[in-house]
């Protein structure tokens, strides 16, 4: 009896993301995922050429489930700097959700994935996430009057709240509950604001 192609192709992608999921993404093996959909290990190989090719359609499929996370909760007709809070603080609770995750895309991606110019930072995939945060800073910096080029402040605010995410993951984890972290990035954007103006 022939397989369904196409519902292989999507176990497969199923099966890596919970590969990563449970174990990170150092552990992700093809044989272990062939095994686990019952094919052949070569059947990966068919599907998605490499390796290469198969991690880049399993992470683009976790960078659309962090997409779906980091919008949770946020409203449009909030000023930027309230979407940026709570836009962080949905990226450190996905962290905590989703340690092996973020890990993957944030700290061991193996694709080059933005673009640094002294001007601003492009977002070279198609993997969301990056891009939506970048339109909330972009606002936000429109809305304060910064002074300071696109790239410092993409790159300022990008690394407080991936710190954050990673302190999160630390065992200092229990003493970073939500009200902490937002009042943690209101008073980071404060001070961040008010030395823009000076």
């Amino acid at each position: 009896m022939k397989r369904n192609t196409e519902k292989l192709k999507e176990d497969l992608i199923l099966t890596g993301v919970e590969e990563i999921k449970q174990s990170g993404i150092d552990n992700l093996s093809l044989r272990t995922v062939a095994k686990s959909c019952g094919v052949t290990h070569g059947t990966p190989y068919r599907h998605f050429e490499s390796k290469e090719n198969y991690l880049n359609v399993v992470l683009k499929h976790i960078s659309t489930l962090l997409d779906n996370e980091l919008v949770k909760d946020m409203d449009i007709e909030q000023s930027a700097g309230e979407q940026l809070v709570q836009m962080g603080l949905n990226l450190i609770n996905f962290s905590k959700k989703y340690p092996y995750f973020f890990e993957a895309l944030f700290i061991k991606f193996p694709f080059k994935y933005m673009k640094f110019t002294e001007n601003t930072i492009s977002d070279t995939s198609d993997f969301p996430g990056f891009s939506k945060f970048k339109h909330i800073v972009l606002m936000l910096r429109k809305e304060e009057n910064f002074t300071n080029s696109e790239a410092e402040s993409l790159l300022h605010f990008w690394s407080f709240i991936s710190g954050l995410a990673i302190i999160s993951g630390s065992p200092m984890r229990n003493e970073l509950d939500n009200e902490t972290i937002q009042s943690t990035i209101k008073h980071m954007l404060d001070i961040y604001i008010k030395g823009e103006r000076k």
